[in-house]
């Protein structure tokens, strides 16, 4: 594949994997924390922006390190794995769908320190937990990254790999930008945690399918 083929493939997988709930929900936490404590909306915006730049670096920096082991190993290999990791965690979602449980979440020992860090509003503070958040949601949330770091190992150079692992991120935490702009919307915060609340077993079977046909359009697709 050629390397703006394959912008839609990184686009799509990026915010798809970036609507995860482990990320998400946390922001959210953080933006009402931020709106009881009634600051200003520059504030939030900064505060806000911070948390998303240590998710958005610590996700690049994991993808980096992912990218350096698999030179080790053959490309197609890889990707067959990454597809078949993404299969998997879409039939986790679906499983926890039907079962109303939640196997991917961000790890409870680590929920306490991050929401600790949070309640220290402060722009420090808040990229702190962006890099917690990062590193705890990727065991969570990961699994269709991986499968997009083994397509880029096999099928683009270096610097082309880079450029698209950047992009993926940049797509990654968009949806994350766009709840952030409307943070001093109390109305549309809570409209969006209702949503996320009453259609959860919906969101995760859809979510599940996309994982699945991510993997399969990787294994079978001519992606590899």
């Amino acid at each position: 594949m050629t390397f703006e083929s394959l912008l839609p493939l990184v686009a799509v997988s990026g915010i798809i994997d970036g609507l995860h709930p482990c990320g998400f929900a946390v922001l959210l936490f953080f933006i009402a924390f931020l709106l009881s404590l009634e600051h200003k909306r520059k504030s939030i915006l900064l505060m806000g922006a911070a948390f998303i730049f240590g998710v958005f670096v610590t996700y690049l920096l994991i993808g980096l390190g992912i990218l350096k082991v698999f030179t080790f190993f053959t490309p197609h290999l890889i990707s067959k794995i990454g597809a078949l990791l993404a299969i998997l965690v879409g039939l986790i979602d679906l499983k926890d769908a039907f079962a109303g449980t939640n196997t991917l979440t961000i790890p409870k020992f680590a929920s306490p320190h991050i929401n600790k860090t949070i309640e220290k509003a402060t722009i420090p503070a808040a990229l702190v937990a962006g890099l917690l958040v990062g590193l705890c949601a990727f065991p969570c949330a990961g699994g269709i990254y991986v499968a997009v770091l083994g397509l880029l190992n096999a099928q683009t150079t270096a610097m082309q790999g880079f450029l698209l692992l950047v992009f993926y991120n940049l797509m990654f935490v968009l949806p994350l930008a766009l709840v952030l702009l409307f943070a001093s919307n109390t109305t549309f915060i809570d409209k969006i945690e209702r949503f996320q609340h009453k259609h959860k077993k919906a969101y995760k079977l859809a979510l599940g399918a996309i994982m699945i046909l991510f993997g399969l359009l990787i294994l079978y697709g001519g992606f590899m």
